[in-house]
């Protein structure tokens, strides 16, 4: 199962046989390393305790590490290297699981007690980091990626119904399901024991130890002076936590608001320039390498801009196809910028991620608004019944998405559901889908934009931003850090009152807070510059170079491994050529069906018609 994650990481590798206190075989711990903090045998995994009795097995980066560390010194622990994994397993020693709340950082490890017995998996409470467990009788299975439990046989080779339902519905597999039966994903902001037995291993209950923070408790900020010094200190530290690194520091840049405000923050921090990267195109209203090089002037940082031809990536679409960890329509332009970065020397690379979900910068927030009165009026409820039986009847995708919005129970959900459905009803039930698990409801109290923010990041960002950026930066034997999905940075942005927010728009379009913070910082040219999101240009190449590929895959059996009839699956490409639907339809089709095809997987289990 190691040797399926040497890619995540290629600078160091090591195994242990687990046994518990009398001696017992427990299991096996084994870890691939990419080193990054302490690169010196002293960061070796797994790692064991002084004593012996603890071993950690471990993926990420706790960023305040050196703060906790000096704090267990104080009470007597005693370190022999320089890595976070160490602070890990003393701090776990010193306080058991209230020791993960105070971890600032992205992680998912395994670590094994053997006084208790007992194994323990933990992820991160935004989810940065994967964790995905396979439990059958008698073996319990836990890996970074699925395709290790496949590697391992301890996954079935064999789709999953709500993995393959929501992928559909959304462009990728919702948390917990994953794409594979029989696999689960340790809920983000968790841990979980796994308890050895004569029996054999036994899985405990997830135990919640932090959730996202969207709502401050006590009173909300409603001064502009004093919310966006709070924000800019919040993305000052995190910035200075992420740039913490014993390897060189890179920068994914585009020319947003997002990356400009990591790298305007960085310059004044790190002791030397970021060296900063944007993908190219030829192709119109794709290319945002000027736009980055331009940012990147502006702070005097060293730039590097990569063009992507139409030929150079059907060249590589193999390598990244087969990266993909599960199938998802989007990440691969995190692919092809990782691997640009990972040619250059370059390790460790900070991106913009998360800036739109906090700062309202995705058109579900701006719609959100626009419906409110719809659904606060008393007649609301009535009309949006009836505008959305109207809308179902329509042809188009843009009419599923609009009865999707109607139905929503709050203008928010409306909004969210809308923006990021693929497929809607009527689609799904032609290819033979079932309904996706509905959205799990926002925490109470929240404004609108407070919920849409919720669901973006419980929602696409989980489920899609960070696995493919995980997946395809660590493909690349590349570390991808986010500044903007930090705990200090989103407790500051959830202690703004909703109205100070809309109010700050004034300054400038879109991500009024972030402007509020940072507006001084930015370059004027960000603020002119409508969004443009970092998108390779599917649909041209799909009419071009890639159609052979797409046709030959998609009349192929890929689709009925995944229980897809392909004259369906077919009426949406010829959809897509006839400029009915766009790409991202039959780019999801193909993606699925080649992950499945590639990876011989049997179909799902047939959807329950009664349900």
């Amino acid at each position: 199962m190691a040797d399926a994650l040497a890619h995540r990481g290629p600078d160091d590798a090591g195994d242990v046989a687990l046994r518990d206190a009398a001696g017992r075989a427990a299991g096996h711990l084994a870890h691939r390393r990419l080193a990054v903090l302490d690169p010196t045998p002293g960061g070796h995994q797994p790692m064991a305790s002084p004593d012996g009795t603890l071993a950690i097995a471990y993926n990420g980066e706790i960023y305040n590490f050196r703060q906790l560390r000096a704090e267990l010194q104080a009470r007597g622990a005693t370190f022999a290297g320089q890595s976070d994994t160490e602070v890990l397993l003393a701090g776990w020693r010193a306080e058991g699981p209230a020791f993960l709340d105070r971890l600032r950082g992205m992680f998912a490890f395994v670590l094994w007690d053997a006084r208790a017995g007992r194994a323990v998996l933990a992820r991160d409470r935004f989810g940065i980091k994967p964790l995905y467990v396979a439990a059958r009788t008698g073996l319990v299975a836990v890996a970074s990626e699925v395709g290790a439990l496949l590697r391992a046989d301890a996954a079935p080779r064999r789709l999953s119904r709500a993995g393959i339902d929501s992928y559909l519905a959304t462009g990728s597999a919702a948390e917990p399901a994953a794409i594979v039966d029989g696999v689960r994903v340790l809920s983000p902001g968790c841990w979980l024991a796994v308890d050895m037995t004569p029996d054999g291993p036994v899985l405990g209950v997830e135990q919640r130890f932090a959730t996202v923070p969207v709502r401050r408790a006590g009173p909300l900020e409603t001064d502009p002076a004093r919310a966006g010094a709070a924000i800019r200190a919040a993305l000052r530290g995190a910035v200075a936590a992420h740039l913490v690194s014993d390897v060189e520091v890179g920068l994914f840049l585009s020319g947003g608001a997002d990356s400009a405000a990591i790298l305007a923050l960085a310059t004044e921090l790190a002791e030397r320039p970021l060296r900063t990267f944007t993908v190219g195109f030829g192709e119109q209203g794709y290319d945002e390498a000027g736009a980055g090089a331009e940012v990147a002037r502006r702070f005097g940082a060293p730039h590097a801009a990569v063009r992507l031809s139409e030929a150079d990536a059907l060249a590589h679409l193999d390598g990244a196809l087969a990266a993909m960890d599960q199938p998802s329509m989007d990440g691969l332009n995190v692919f092809f910028v990782s691997r640009a970065v990972r040619a250059c020397g370059v390790k460790v690379a900070l991106s913009g991620l998360g800036g739109d979900e906090l700062f309202a910068g995705y058109p579900s927030f701006a719609r959100a608004e626009r419906a409110a009165s719809l659904w606060s009026h008393p007649a609301g409820r009535a009309v949006r019944h009836v505008a959305a039986a109207v809308a179902r009847r329509s042809a188009s995708s843009r009419g599923e998405k609009a009865a999707l919005w109607l139905s929503g129970r709050t203008a928010a959900a409306g909004a969210y559901t809308g923006s990021r459905a693929l497929f809607g009803p009527r689609a799904l039930a032609a290819l033979g889908a079932g309904a996706p698990a509905p959205l799990v409801p926002a925490p109470g109290g929240l404004a609108r934009g407070g919920e849409v923010s919720w669901y973006e990041l419980t929602g696409y960002m989980r489920n899609t931003l960070l696995r493919d950026a995980d997946v395809f930066s660590m493909a690349c034997g590349l570390e991808l850090r986010v500044p903007f999905v930090d705990s200090e940075v989103a407790a500051a942005v959830a202690g703004i009152d909703d109205a100070l927010a809309s109010a700050a728009g004034t300054n400038g379009p879109g991500k009024p807070l972030l402007r509020l913070a940072l507006g001084d910082l930015l370059p004027p040219s960000v603020g002119r510059r409508p969004k443009q999101g970092f998108t390779l240009p599917l649909a041209p190449w799909m009419r071009g170079a890639l159609r052979r590929l797409m046709e030959e895959e998609l009349r192929g059996e890929g689709p009925e491994r995944c229980g897809l009839p392909r004259a369906a699956v077919w009426r949406i490409w010829r959809r897509f050529l006839a400029g009915h639907v766009g790409w991202s339809r039959p780019w999801a089709l193909y993606a699925l069906s080649r992950w499945a095809r590639e990876r011989d997987m049997a179909p799902p289990a047939r959807p329950d018609v009664q349900a």
